[in-house]
C-alpha cells in the first residue's frame, strides 16, 4: 500500500480512504480498514530508534524508519535487473535517494 500510495500521492494520509468524489481511491479501502493500517504504520520499525534524526535536523531521512529495508530492496533490484537497452533516467523524478 505504501508503493501505491507514492505512484498516487494524496494531501494527507486519511485521504486515501475519503469518500470524496474528487480525492476518492478504491485502492486502499479494498486492501484494509483506514485503522488497521495506521496501527501497523504506527509500528513499523525496521530501523533502530537511538538512530532517529528529527525533521528539520541536519541527516534527517524521510524514510528512516525503513531504510534498511530500502536499501536491501535497492541492492536486490540491481542485482536482478539487467536492462535489454539503453535506460535514461531523470534524478528530478527520484523521491529518495540511497545513502
Amino acid at each position: 500500500m505504501c508503493i501505491h500510495m507514492g505512484l498516487d500521492k494524496k494531501p494527507m494520509l486519511h485521504d486515501y480512504w475519503t469518500r470524496h468524489p474528487v480525492l476518492h481511491s478504491s485502492f486502499a479501502p479494498k486492501v484494509m480498514v483506514r485503522e488497521r493500517f495506521l496501527s501497523i504504520l504506527a509500528f513499523l520499525h525496521i530501523n533502530d530508534n537511538d538512530s532517529f534524526v528529527p525533521h528539520g535536523q541536519p541527516d534527517y531521512d524521510p524514510i528512516q524508519k525503513i531504510r534498511p529495508f530500502v536499501d536491501y530492496l535497492n541492492a536486490k533490484f540491481k542485482e536482478v535487473y539487467q536492462p535489454q537497452r539503453e535506460v535514461c533516467i531523470d534524478e528530478a523524478m527520484i523521491p529518495f535517494k540511497g545513502h
